[in-house]
């Protein structure tokens, strides 16, 4: 496990909040309703309100995609007084479902399009009106796109330095898609 989620500064601010309201931020992870900050204006700042709700965000969905077990979740919150803990620990067994599904949606949700096939041609440009001689391969690639509201082909001829940006485009793609899944 990494460092623990909650700082000195998030676990002083979590004791001014009501144990009793953990499950609205469940509630909030899972795009119902969420708590107010003008309920809690008086208690917190705002730059407080947005600490804790992050952190308590952060922890139950780091909990639910590393399927934490009680005594792991236990542990990151041993800076809080045992009523606290055995709120949360609670919220989250119950919800767990609840969080796992929301999250799942929320990755899915990235994009509603698939690539369902490709065609490339390499060319290779000798010359042009203006030009004699030029020489530039060009990669001509036609995605087959799968769309909620049908197939779409994309079409796209790229020279050597907007295939190189595309390639780079697509591995930091395929790593932000390997880290949501680990």
């Amino acid at each position: 496990m990494d460092d623990p989620i909650y700082s000195n500064e998030s676990i002083e601010l979590l004791m001014k909040y009501e144990s009793n309201n953990c499950p609205q931020l469940v509630d909030g992870i899972c795009h119902r309703t969420k708590p107010k900050y003008d309920d809690y204006s008086k208690v917190w700042s705002l730059q407080e309100w947005w600490s804790l709700a992050d952190a308590y965000t952060e922890l139950y969905r780091q909990a639910v995609k590393h399927c934490w077990s009680k005594d792991q979740l236990l542990s990151e919150l041993s800076g809080i007084r045992e009523e606290y803990q055995s709120v949360v620990c609670d919220v989250l067994t119950s919800r767990e479902k609840d969080i796992r599904n929301q999250l799942l949606l929320d990755s899915h949700a990235i994009s509603h399009a698939t690539m369902t096939d490709f065609d490339w041609k390499l060319k290779l440009v000798m010359g042009s009106d203006k030009l004699s001689t030029v020489h530039e391969p060009l990669l001509s690639v036609d995605l087959d796109v799968q769309m909620t509201d049908g197939r779409k082909t994309v079409s796209m001829e790229l020279n050597r330095e907007q295939l190189s940006g595309l390639i780079s485009s697509l591995e930091a793609a395929n790593k932000a898609l390997l880290q949501l899944k680990s």
